[in-house]
């Protein structure tokens, strides 16, 4: 962590926070059980999908750098959730890409909080740097914004390692799902103040 500050995300930073996004999150489970894979191709898929959140729906994103390169990316967006989920639009096929994030994008909403909350995600750092404290002090930055609005935050995560990590800064498991035979858990911070 030494050497490395947060600061806003720029305009001109979206394609490399994509980028980084992608890196990091390569061999998440879901990914690979989504995409199909853990290939470049995938991660050229996940990085348009970032891209596209970060220029479509980019809430307030903070990056960690380490000098002037992005180590690090985490997005938070206030929202109030909705279960009025659109069921994926066509004939099911299971290797359709679109068919499967419509999938999973459908089970995220009907899992999501109706109440208003920070929403968290994605947070990723990139392979090289996780270990490092780097992961920790984005969260340390989220706490304080969503701590200073006496709100509510929420999250999807899947592994046992990411929720020991969550935990740790005061979330719980309030709901578990599968998507795709990947256990999904589903977590909130209730506010501080």
């Amino acid at each position: 962590m030494y050497g490395s500050h947060v600061s806003f995300m720029e305009k001109n930073d979206i394609q490399e926070s994509a980028r980084v996004l992608s890196v990091a999150m390569l061999d998440n489970p879901l990914h690979a059980a989504v995409f199909q894979g853990k290939g470049e191709k995938e991660r050229i898929e996940i990085e348009k999908m970032f891209f596209n959140l970060l220029i479509n729906l980019p809430g307030i994103v903070f990056l960690a750098k380490k000098r002037k390169n992005i180590i690090g990316v985490m997005r938070m967006k206030s929202c109030q959730g909705s279960k009025a989920a659109d069921a994926p639009k066509g004939a099911i096929d299971e290797n359709d890409i679109g068919w499967r994030k419509s999938v999973w994008h459908m089970e995220w909403t009907r899992q999501d909080l109706l109440k208003q909350h920070w929403h968290l995600g994605p947070i990723g750092v990139l392979p090289t740097h996780q270990g490092s404290g780097v992961g920790s002090m984005l969260m340390e930055r989220f706490c304080m914004e969503v701590d200073a609005c006496f709100a509510i935050a929420y999250l999807e995560t899947e592994g046992d390692k990411n929720v020991r990590f969550y935990e740790k800064f005061g979330f719980k498991i309030v709901a578990e799902s599968k998507i795709f035979g990947v256990k999904n858990r589903y977590m909130l911070r209730d506010s501080r103040k």
